[in-house]
């Protein structure tokens, strides 16, 4: 009992804290004007509500936990229903940058800006990936979200892979423990074997703006405001850092689903007997 109480009161906290602090607000009722509490009653609910903030704090805090869980599962649901609407855009870009199985039957979709620290903690993690899953097409789209370096060393990146070298600047980059500027990125891609020349050329081209802005749209199409964001096995999204383990795992459990999905007869129909 005293638990449901306790709850009870949770509620309360949020439900009537603007009554308890308008003391005098007027309520309409079958066409007359009354208080819907009188002051006395006004100051024993805010002395409850303090008195069971300050006894049972975890409560309050369980209750805003439970609330900022459903939003972000709506949030996701959302951007979900996005990603299936938007297939084309996400999975069949052919000037997204690839590493993995080209032809892998399972595929994982990668928001990242090369200095958001999570990004770097994950970028640690796709070699495990790639190493533990021969049969994984990994899909990388680079938005820079975290101000003017970022659109430069996007540029860099998707600049590298017009002479195959995405990969090797985008290691070097998502290495670094620091800002860098144009200047040492070209030196960089220098030492990877990159014609540094070509590279800022190809950075100040239409084509790799048009790119950078076709990844920005696409994450403001689906919904996604923060890196890094994963979209495993065409279908489910996972915000922040996930483990090379976990990966790896929710792609097999993507790609099982998947495949009852197809296998399963359709609604209405009836299965072929087998002969």
């Amino acid at each position: 009992m005293k638990k449901i109480y306790l709850g009870l009161l949770s509620f309360a906290c949020f439900s009537f804290v603007d009554v308890a602090l308008a003391e005098d607000a007027p309520i309409a009722k079958a066409g007359k004007t009354s208080n819907q509490f009188s002051s006395e009653q006004v100051t024993d609910i805010k002395k409850l509500i303090t008195e069971h903030i300050t006894e049972n704090p975890t409560v309050i805090m369980a209750a805003f936990q439970a609330g900022m869980a459903e939003q972000q599962k709506e949030e996701l649901a959302k951007v979900e229903k996005a990603v299936a609407d938007n297939k084309d855009k996400i999975f069949k870009n052919a000037n997204s940058p690839v590493a993995g199985n080209p032809e892998g039957k399972e595929s994982l979709v990668v928001f990242m800006d090369p200095y958001c620290g999570y990004c770097k903690k994950f970028h640690g993690e796709i070699d495990t990936i790639l190493s533990t899953n021969k049969d994984v097409k990994i899909t990388f789209v680079d938005i820079p979200i975290m101000g003017p370096d970022s659109i430069i060393a996007v540029k860099a990146m998707l600049a590298a892979k017009e002479q195959g070298k995405y990969d090797q600047l985008q290691k070097a980059i998502f290495s670094s423990d620091k800002h860098l500027t144009k200047k040492q990125i070209l030196k960089i891609a220098d030492s990877l074997g990159i014609d540094k020349k070509k590279l800022e050329k190809d950075m100040n081209s239409k084509g790799i703006q048009a790119q950078v802005d076709h990844n920005s749209n696409l994450a403001t199409t689906l919904g996604i405001n923060g890196t890094p964001t994963l979209i495993i096995g065409e279908t489910k999204v996972v915000p922040g850092f996930v483990s090379a383990e976990e990966v790896n795992k929710t792609l097999k459990e993507t790609a099982a689903v998947a495949t009852d999905g197809k296998s399963a007869p359709e609604k209405g129909s009836t299965p072929e007997k087998a002969s």
